[in-house]
């Protein structure tokens, strides 16, 4: 009951700051050039102080994940790292929104895509670019674009913030949170599709970015996938080679537009789930 109500307060938290930096931004003209915000947040998480290892077995099978088929490789948990999320992991290609659902899609969870944000426009100027110095960013771009995957919507500093704290803790600060991708405007998202004007992605919005450890390590996806569930994301997919986070909020063109845009349908055919109930025996 107290984590629901800490996770309210900080989407309010969230929610209210997002829309100050909004109107600051609107109020000095809308400068095209992307916002540069350093954004640190301290959460102080208290520990149950009658951890033992029989109850932290307990929180961790909690987990709505069916971790009983990979219990002899799940991952070793700290009582911290448990009591902050007991999602075990996200297996490759399994996918989850905030409410715990496996069968959402993207869209549902995070929203559908509103537009393509175009550089040098007036919602490219109210992406952040995040200059944290303990996340890593791949800048794998070449100029004038290697800043790109520094830059996102606003509603994903907190949630970012919050995985890099959790990475920390998980590792004993051995590990570093790495970002590979972010904001898109060059068409790299949705590879498949030769259209620029058909693209897809939550990344052309800034509301979607591609994360892994630092030293990269193929063991610790699964579990770094479902800290990012816990750290507040609205819908995490394990991509098998790195994970894939969205968060909901206002599209940054219905801030510029002046109007809700009709939103963009997407490509992808919903996923179709069918329950077989499993045959007594």
């Amino acid at each position: 009951m107290g984590y629901a109500s800490g996770s309210r307060q900080r989407r309010l938290f969230a929610s209210v700051a997002f829309t100050c930096l909004l109107f600051l931004v609107v109020a000095c003209g809308g400068n095209p050039t992307p916002q540069t915000i350093i954004v640190r947040i301290y959460e102080d998480t208290p520990v149950p102080q009658n951890l033992t290892s029989s109850n932290v077995t307990a929180i961790a099978t909690a987990s709505p994940v069916a971790t009983y088929d990979y219990a002899g490789v799940a991952p070793t948990l700290s009582a911290k790292s448990s009591a902050t999320c007991s999602l075990i992991r996200l297996v490759p290609g399994l996918h989850i929104s905030a409410s715990g659902s496996y069968s959402m899609t993207e869209d549902e969870a995070a929203g559908p895509m509103m537009c393509q944000v175009q550089r040098d426009s007036c919602a490219y100027g109210l992406l952040m670019t995040d200059r944290d110095p303990e996340i890593g960013f791949a800048e794998h771009k070449p100029q004038p674009f290697s800043l790109e995957d520094r830059m996102l919507h606003p509603a994903m500093l907190l949630p970012l913030t919050r995985l890099r704290n959790m990475v920390q803790s998980e590792w004993d600060g051995t590990v570093r949170l790495l970002v590979t991708a972010a904001y898109d405007s060059t068409g790299e998202q949705d590879p498949n599709q030769p259209d620029m004007k058909k693209k897809y992605s939550l990344h052309f919005e800034g509301r979607s970015i591609d994360l892994v450890t630092s030293p990269p390590d193929p063991e610790k996806l699964d579990r770094l996938c479902a800290l990012a569930s816990c750290a507040g994301f609205d819908w995490v997919q394990n991509e098998s080679d790195h994970c894939h986070a969205s968060v909901r909020a206002d599209s940054l063109c219905t801030f510029c537009s002046g109007s809700v845009p009709t939103p963009i349908p997407s490509p992808t055919a919903p996923l179709s789930v069918t329950l077989v109930p499993t045959p007594k025996k």
